[in-house]
């Protein structure tokens, strides 16, 4: 898999299966590519989108994608680097394995499931042992089959696009779901739905993404307030801003100030993949 990030680890066996944890630099724009194998990705670290035709996916800590061979997509990395976990396959090698047909897309499955066996393989990978190749091998096969039962063969309604737009022009103020859905003319239930469906996250997390977008870009004027900032992002106060915003970003809105004005370097915290999982960045 040809790959525009630092390659921090990798590993593969004879099963057809290949790990590696990669890095990509902030602010990375891959253009338009394919790749020749099929693979499963982890977000460990950090926030990007990706384009897949006319589609665009938001994808944030613990989130998971797949690309099947040839599937065309383009990727531009958010605001702090990215660290992932690829699991990259091998068709005829799977096939002739275990009898599975790789999938040449999934990309409306259902991610909170992949997203713990991803986790878990991850951790194989990242503190192997003598059994450790075992696990992922059974592991991946776990994946290959959650996905292939949940993925929804689904389209994009014409609505959706309308929901995007209102999250884009009021992320400032309070929105409700009802609200959101009188004005598309469907029900509450359903814009939540497919809304998470499409873009892997909830109506509200979309909005706490857009708020904090939005303080990014704030955050480069030195002369404005971190009071004033949280208030036009439509955060409640500063206290309420910071702690979303150090959530979401991985530092707080003054070390990001920092770090763009190039008065302190950005560490890469060690992910909570590594060990205990107990919290959550909700993006599942």
């Amino acid at each position: 898999m040809q790959v525009s990030g630092e390659v921090v680890r990798i590993g593969h066996d004879d099963s057809g299966i290949v790990c590696q944890e990669l890095l990509y630099s902030a602010g990375l724009r891959l253009d338009v590519h394919a790749h020749e194998s099929p693979f499963f990705g982890l977000t460990l670290d950090g926030s990007f989108h990706e384009n897949v035709g006319q589609s665009r996916f938001e994808y944030c800590r613990r989130s998971v994608l797949y690309r099947g061979a040839g599937e065309e997509h383009s990727v531009v990395v958010g605001a702090v680097d990215v660290r992932c976990f690829v699991v990259e396959l091998d068709p005829c090698e799977i096939e002739r394995r275990y009898g599975l047909k790789l999938s040449s897309s999934l990309r409306h499955a259902e991610t909170s499931a992949l997203a713990s066996l991803m986790i878990s393989a991850y951790r194989e990978f990242r503190h192997p042992d003598s059994a450790s190749w075992l696990a992922i091998q059974g592991l991946v096969l776990q994946m290959l089959v959650t996905a292939s039962r949940t993925a929804m063969d689904v389209g994009r309604p014409r609505w959706l696009d309308r929901v995007a737009e209102l999250l884009r022009e009021c992320f400032r103020n309070r929105l409700t779901l009802e609200e959101i859905a009188s004005d598309v003319g469907v029900s509450a239930a359903r814009v939540s739905t497919v809304f998470r469906t499409i873009y892997r996250r909830s109506v509200a997390e979309e909005q706490r993404r857009l708020r904090i977008d939005f303080a990014c870009r704030r955050l480069l004027d030195v002369e404005a307030s971190l009071a004033d900032i949280a208030l036009e992002a439509g955060f409640a106060d500063q206290p309420h801003f910071s702690r979303t915003f150090k959530a979401q970003m991985g530092m707080t809105p003054a070390q990001y100030r920092a770090v763009m004005r190039g008065e302190g370097r950005q560490h890469l915290r060690p992910s909570s993949l590594d060990g205990d999982c107990s919290t959550s960045c909700g993006c599942t």
